[in-house]
């Protein structure tokens, strides 16, 4: 499989414009929970962007469908959410690195509907690859499958 290396100052771009479009978009977001691993970086560089005088939690969903470059069988969480009993959190922003086949950003979405039923849930990623089965509601730039992405923040 070709490796696509993509370089801090591009990723961190891709990850302002994201983050200006969902804040153009969504005049607040409650909570940023980022899926573990891979989502740690993008959602704490796009929490910069974001006007988050509002945000009262950034959270990590710690998700494994991978084992290195291996496709696992199943998601295992290995970090769940806090419980969390508020009512008025309108907007969840969802934050994943890349879209690959869609599986892990559905399965969030799924865990997340069950727990925040009233809420909206927001989904961003800076790539996504072209057959990914959950495209996010906003993302930067498409891939082929063929291609494995490295991120500036991953070792090769």
């Amino acid at each position: 499989m070709e490796k696509t290396y993509i370089k801090w100052d591009e990723f961190s771009k891709h990850c302002d414009i994201i983050a200006c479009q969902v804040s153009a978009v969504y005049n607040r977001v409650d909570i940023i929970i980022a899926l573990a691993r891979g989502g740690v970086v993008p959602a704490r560089l796009m929490a910069e962007t974001i006007d988050t005088k509002y945000t009262p939690g950034f959270y990590t969903m710690g998700l494994s469908l991978y084992d290195g470059c291996e496709r696992k069988e199943e998601i295992s969480i290995y970090q769940d959410l806090p419980e969390c009993n508020r009512t008025d959190i309108e907007n969840i922003l969802i934050i994943d690195d890349i879209s690959d086949g869609g599986t892990t950003l559905e399965f969030a979405c799924e865990q997340l509907s069950g727990r925040f039923p009233n809420s909206n849930l927001i989904t961003a990623t800076p790539y996504i690859k072209k057959s990914t089965q959950f495209v996010p509601d906003f993302y930067v730039k498409e891939f082929p499958d063929d291609e494995w992405i490295v991120f500036p923040f991953e070792k090769d």
